[in-house]
């Protein structure tokens, strides 16, 4: 296997399985259309809350899950939560805020995915100070920033995803090691398969 083969391989050893290129890469990706909704936590860092912009630009409904007087996504935030609409919509958190330094109920990424939700868990704050065993919790993607357990180099992170979730992306655009061909005469190309043609 090659360099970034065995790098991926090693990042989804150490979780069972840069942050803010990792949420635009989703936000740029999903599938957001009319009737979507984007729900996320009013305690995201601006990486997160910045997909908004995409999502608002193909005409998905914006939701914020408002927090209670503890700064926390209350547990019952779960039971509130209702089943997504028909089209694809998308539940954001961070497991630990950045800015409170609380951590929020990770029950809420199956509760989302039972009702139909994909899930971006933002992990960047939580993954310094605690495992998460993604065999256990099971979001559709996470946004982790490797310098922030690491502490070097700065500004590397890095997006898990679900083989099934990385499937649903749809990539607006390509660069170079991305594509398995480009016809420049027909204005078509294809994406290589998996991880690679999103990197």
């Amino acid at each position: 296997a090659g360099v970034p083969e065995r790098r991926r391989r090693r990042v989804h050893r150490h979780f069972q399985a840069n942050a803010s290129a990792a949420c635009k890469l989703v936000g740029e990706s999903f599938p957001f259309r009319h009737s979507s909704v984007f729900a996320l936590a009013a305690d995201n860092h601006n990486s997160v809350v910045g997909i908004r912009e995409y999502a608002l630009a193909r005409g998905a409904n914006i939701e914020v899950l408002p927090l209670d007087h503890d700064l926390r996504l209350p547990s019952e935030q779960a039971a509130r939560l209702r089943s997504a609409p028909p089209a694809p919509s998308l539940l954001a958190f961070p497991a630990q805020s950045n800015f409170s330094g609380v951590r929020h109920p990770l029950e809420l990424v199956a509760t989302a995915r039972r009702l139909g939700w994909r899930v971006l868990l933002d992990a960047a704050a939580y993954l310094p100070t605690a495992n998460l065993n993604l065999r256990l919790i099971q979001p559709d993607f996470v946004c982790l920033s490797l310098y922030k357990i690491a502490g070097y180099p700065t500004g590397v992170g890095a997006l898990v995803a679900r083989h099934d979730a990385m499937r649903a992306l749809q990539r607006p655009a390509f660069s170079g090691g991305t594509v398995q061909w480009v016809s420049l005469q027909h204005g078509r190309h294809e994406l290589l398969k998996g991880a690679e043609g999103f990197e």
